[in-house]
Parts: C-alpha cells; structure tokens; sequence
C-alpha cells in the first residue's frame, strides 16, 4: 500500500512511503493488535516518516540499526529544567517515564512524567529528602526525610504531597532511611536509624511494627525494599543484618549472607538493599557509613538461600536499581568516605546483564564521580543516575539513559526516511517489536 498523507496502520500490512513532500508523515500504530501480527514499512520517497505510538504503547528496538543499548548513552535536562543538587535518592515508575529525585541540604523533590526531560517540585516542602519510592502506575507515591519532618505520600504524580500522620511517627527528627512501596500503592515499608521497621497495608492510612526474631527490636536500618505484590520484604542494617518477611511485614525471620563452598557467613555493614518483582532476587552492598566499606555485590536467586559475589571492588556503595525479573542489577559507588578506608578513591555506576553474574563499568558523562543515586524501569531499558552527596556537601547532576526500546506512549516514535525499511511484529501488552530493519539512520526516541 503506498502512503502519500497521515496514515493509522493496519495489522498484517505491508506501506511503500512514496511521498515526497517537505512534512513528514506520522504512521500510528493499530488501536489493537493481535500476538504475531506485522507490518512493514518501506521508505522509497524523499519525505521522512515516523511510527507514532498511542498510550501504553512502545516498541522494541533491538533489531533496529542505531539501537543503543541501556547505559551507552546518557543525557541530562537542561539546566533550567534540573540544576545541580545533593541528590540521594531515585525512584521509577514501571515505565521509566516518571521519575521521583528526592535532593538532600533544604532540598524539593523532583518529578518528571516525560522520562527525565523536564521536572517540577510541587508542593515539597525543603529538608533531606532521603528516601522515596513510587507503585507501578506512578498514581501513588512515597518519600522520606531523614531528621526531617517525616513521611508524606501523593496520590497525583508528585502534584501535591500530604505528610501521613502516625503514632508511630510521633518522634521529634524522627531519621527515616528507606521507604518502599508495593506496584499497587497499597504496601508501604519504612525504616529509620535506631528505630523499628514499620509498615501499612492500606496505603498508609495505618502503620503497625514488624516483629523481628530476637529481644532487639529496633536497629540502625539503612535500606528496605519489596516484592510488587508487598508480600516480600527484604531490609538490611549496618551492623550486617539482613531480615526478610514473607507476610507483607507482619513476621520476618534473619537470613545470612554466605558464598563460597562450603558457604562462609559475610558480615559487613550493609548500606542498600535491592528486589526483584517476584521476590526470588536480591541484592546487597555496603558502605563505610555503617563503619566498614563493602568489598562486592551480593545476589541471591533464590530469596536469600544462597549467594554469589558477582563483583569484587572494595568501595563504597551507594545505591542499587534492578528490573523486575532481576537480569539487570546497577550499582553505583560513591567516592571514598575517607582516606583511609582502603575503599576505591572515585566512584562510579556498573552493570549486569546476567543476573549478577558479572558487572562492567558503565562509561557515564561529565566529571563527577560521587554517584548517589540510580534508578530503572520494571525492564532495565529506561536508568537515571545522580551524582552528589549530603555529607561535604557535594552538589551534582541527573542523568538519562533509554536503550532497546522507545518510550512509552505518545513521547516514543521511530523516525526514518528514503531507503530506511523496517519489519514490526506485535507481541502482547502493547509492545511491538523490530524483527528486521536496513537503511536509515533511523531516531528512536
């Protein structure tokens, strides 16, 4: 079929784009779609086309010539949109199209709906923000101040934030850590310095304390994360314990941190915590903050049974991101916390493709080393990154990176031209794929 104007493709189709005029053609992706329905789409006149995406919609691309992987290519926004701060936290939508950074030293928080290109602050109100995180749609979302003025959710995408009121939040600077929230909004897990883990199971409207094996009850947590479904919890202390629940909080047991054979027991001050989506996942690093610097990464398939030491560098890490089926793990270190930690002098952000099997570094823009903070989407192709820290303080950037896929929904597009030709297949839930293309250079965005 050959195109000369604006065309809604069709299922099982094949386009000449034969047009020759100046405007570019805008080619959108059938309303509904079939598993292992096509469309191809070649380009024999002057004038460029692009495949336009309704909601919900994206496009896989790692068949397509000029794909860049995840991590090869990073931006920052405009200054105007997102100066420099002393970012410590980032959170991610299952989409990577919202983005929650929380800076410290009288900072806001920062939200982007449009994938890190621009940012407001809303309603926040300045402290150290610490800690956020948000349920898969991004309707809900949750954030943390450390010595501040406590917890405060928003329903509206970061529009407006509302402080939640509990007896159990009752403490004057009460240094909240971490906070973690479940994909439907509905399971929120915190826990502060020297304090107890807490957690709801309506949205926030109720907080109970969970019970830990032993007499001590109250620790100096430093990370928690969840299953999507809550029912999992996985939080770390820096005093090297790691406890995990299988009730949504209500009970939780201590599992051990072994590897080697026969399993020799790891103990260090576990700084970050990380989980997969089903649960099975997890990771862990440390940080001189709790009193030693890590010396790897730590991950466990099979909820904590056993353990594997994927990468070896004695540092100081400082965040870590992971994709809901837990094949890609990032990590990000910071520079050493002293100089005489023995810890690795600059930081940096790396890698895994296989699950924590291996990591490599990722080459990362500018000249700031202090890495605080990253983030991914629920299939590791969308990360944000962040520099600075609250101790100095040292001040730095957020970064971008987007590969193997366009955006989701009406931002994301593949634009080619005279003699760029692509093949489409539809998979399921929205998602094409790239099965052949030649030509181009083709835009993915």
């Amino acid at each position: 079929m050959k195109l000369v104007t604006d065309t809604q493709l069709a299922v099982n189709q094949s386009y000449d784009v034969t047009a020759t005029t100046a405007t570019p053609l805008k080619l959108t992706l059938p309303a509904t779609a079939t598993a292992n329905d096509t469309i191809s789409i070649k380009g024999t006149g002057t004038t460029q086309w692009s495949v336009a995406q309704a909601a919900g919609q994206s496009i896989l691309t790692s068949n397509l010539a000029g794909n860049k992987a995840p991590g090869a290519v990073w931006t920052a926004p405009a200054t105007a949109d997102l100066a420099a701060h002393t970012w410590h936290w980032i959170s991610s939508d299952v989409s990577g199209q919202t983005l929650l950074a929380g800076a410290a030293i009288n900072g806001l928080l920062y939200t982007s709906t449009d994938g890190g290109v621009t940012f407001t602050t809303g309603n926040s109100t300045p402290g150290t923000w610490i800690s956020s995180d948000m349920s898969a749609n991004a309707e809900r979302m949750v954030a943390v101040k450390y010595q501040g003025d406590g917890m405060f959710t928003s329903v509206d995408k970061g529009a407006t934030w509302t402080a939640v009121t509990s007896p159990l939040f009752a403490g004057a600077n009460l240094s909240f850590e971490s906070v973690t929230i479940s994909a439907d909004g509905q399971h929120i897990v915190a826990v502060s310095q020297g304090g107890n883990l807490t957690y709801s199971n309506d949205a926030g409207a109720n907080f109970s304390v969970g019970t830990l094996p032993g007499a001590t009850q109250t620790f100096n947590w430093r990370s928690v994360d969840n299953s999507a479904d809550g029912s999992v919890i996985v939080a770390v202390t820096e005093d090297s314990h790691v406890f995990l629940s299988t009730d949504s909080g209500a009970h939780f047991s201590e599992i051990s941190v072994a590897v080697g054979t026969p399993a020799a027991p790891v103990f260090e001050n576990w700084y970050r915590v990380k989980m997969s989506a089903d649960g099975q996942t997890i990771a862990v690093v440390a940080n001189q903050f709790g009193g030693g610097s890590g010396t790897g990464i730590y991950v466990s398939h099979d909820r904590g049974a056993t353990w594997t030491k994927g990468f070896s560098l004695t540092a100081d890490y400082s965040a870590l991101a992971m994709s809901a089926d837990g094949t890609r793990i990032a990590a990000t270190v910071s520079n050493a916390n002293n100089s005489t930690s023995g810890a690795a002098a600059t930081g940096e952000v790396v890698m895994s493709t296989d699950g924590g099997a291996t990591f490599t570094p990722v080459t990362m823009p500018g000249t700031d080393t202090d890495w605080r903070a990253v983030a991914m989407s629920a299939d590791g192709n969308k990360m944000a990154a962040a520099t600075g820290r609250f101790t100095g303080p040292t001040a730095g950037l957020l970064y971008t990176s987007q590969g193997n896929r366009t955006s989701i929904g009406t931002a994301g597009s593949i634009t080619g031209g005279q003699g760029a030709n692509v093949s489409l297949k539809y998979l399921s839930n929205n998602v094409w794929s790239v099965t052949s293309s030649s030509g181009g250079p083709f835009s993915i965005k």
